[in-house]
């Protein structure tokens, strides 16, 4: 793994001549990097106060048109633990960082400030999180106009890999030279469909890792002329696109506290991890309007491969999963985000999910259906919207945003005429 940089590491490099310009990123309530690149002696300046931008760019909708009429400035204050030199660009770096007020405090609409805040709350009850993103994506191109597949092999064939192993082969490369270490790679189930697996980090790292790694693996496939996606459901004759999250609950010191072998419900959980898993379903359909945050995200659902069942169990179909290899190693699946998801708002509401049932003291039976997951975006956003606690615990004007913000979406939407309407009823009543 590389060893992540010190600030006085970041000037020396500066200093040399390596690097001419530094992107300053930051991720808006809907998981979308935004920033702006800075000459380096001007980046120096900005370590401390930040980079000014305005307030209109975390309001901005699926259109990047913003919902308020009036802004002020905030600042992106740089995270130089995440500075990475981006390996495929000349002389350029690349940083993320935390939104802040004109006065230095959290920007309220900061996601990577909220989780930050999340894990400290954990931390206070005395556990953190280990994390490790698994999304999947397609590659495509475009034939008159239209996205297809980049190409034609079968699910997790040798032939997939085989038809893109340059692509793959830098990819990995790429992540790696900026500290994201991977796992697996898999040809998935659809035709130019793949899937890879980070490595398991703290909540923060993992958050960043698949923020870098959908900004690697888009700008990898258009260096082989070839575009990527996340849209959960790009084609309606193959299978969607899905992001399994991998979770370890631990102590402070690192050792998993979420194994008991002799847990009499059979799973090898321990008391707390009940709890907080108790905690989670008793949120999930909110959860669900941030795990799968979009109008297309529901159109999988009626897959065989989704989930579908809201509750804890070995099998496939239940949100979440507890894997055979659980007992060795401590870890569970959440399975029902998809990969557009903002994996700091995400993580956020599990972990602030997960402390509501510990400190109510929850419990949850094995193998049994707890709600009836939404449909929808709108029934998941009206979930969110009436959700009081999380509402508290996540900051009401974040959640309130996101709400508007996706409202805005699903009212464009049902006012939108599809090419099915057009062919099914333009002519009825001849």
């Amino acid at each position: 793994m590389v060893r992540k940089l010190l600030r006085d590491e970041v000037l020396e490099i500066l200093k040399s001549g390596r690097v001419d310009y530094v992107r300053v990123v930051f991720t808006d309530i809907l998981g979308n990097s935004r920033g702006r690149s800075l000459r380096r002696i001007e980046f120096e300046k900005a370590l401390d106060k930040g980079v000014e931008y305005s307030e209109s760019l975390l309001y901005l909708d699926y259109k990047d048109i913003p919902i308020k009429p009036r802004y002020g400035d905030v600042f992106a204050v740089p995270d130089i633990s995440t500075f990475v030199i981006i390996p495929y660009l000349e002389r350029t770096a690349r940083v993320l960082s935390y939104v802040t007020t004109q006065d230095n405090s959290p920007h309220p609409l900061c996601t990577r400030s909220l989780l930050a805040r999340a894990i400290d709350k954990l931390s206070e009850l005395g556990y953190n999180l280990k994390v490790a993103f698994e999304p999947t994506f397609y590659l495509i191109n475009f034939k008159d106009g239209k996205p297809v597949p980049a190409d034609e092999a079968r699910a997790f064939s040798s032939e997939g890999l085989m038809e893109q192993q340059n692509f793959l082969r830098d990819l990995i490369k790429y992540l790696e030279s900026v500290n994201i270490q991977v796992q697996y790679i898999n040809k998935h189930y659809g035709p130019g469909q793949y899937e890879i697996t980070f490595s398991m980090g703290d909540a923060i790292e993992g958050a960043d890792s698949l923020i870098t790694s959908r900004e690697i693996i888009r700008d990898t496939a258009r260096i082989y002329r070839m575009y990527s996606t996340f849209m959960p459901k790009p084609f309606k004759e193959y299978p969607s696109s899905s992001m399994d999250i991998y979770i370890k609950l631990v102590d402070l010191s690192n050792k998993s506290v979420g194994v008991d072998t002799s847990d009499p419900k059979g799973l090898g959980l321990s008391k707390v991890l009940y709890s907080f898993l108790a905690g989670i379903l008793e949120h999930i359909s909110s959860i669900l309007a941030i795990a799968s945050p979009t109008i297309n995200s529901y159109k999988r659902y009626t897959e065989i491969v989704t989930p579908n069942i809201a509750g804890i169990g070995n099998e496939r179909h239940y949100v979440i999963r507890i894997p055979s290899t659980y007992r060795d190693v401590g870890v569970f699946e959440f399975r029902l985000a998809d990969p557009l998801a903002n994996p700091y708002l995400l993580l956020s509401s599990m972990i602030f999910a997960g402390i509501d049932g510990i400190e109510r003291g929850l419990d949850v039976d094995v193998n049994y259906e707890v709600t009836i997951l939404p449909k929808n975006l709108k029934d998941a956003i009206h979930k969110l919207d009436n959700d009081t606690k999380l509402k508290y615990y996540m900051g009401k004007e974040l959640i309130d945003t996101f709400i508007d913000l996706k409202k805005k979406e699903i009212d464009e939407y049902e006012k939108e005429i599809t090419e099915w309407e057009i062919n099914s009823y333009l002519k009825s009543g001849w």
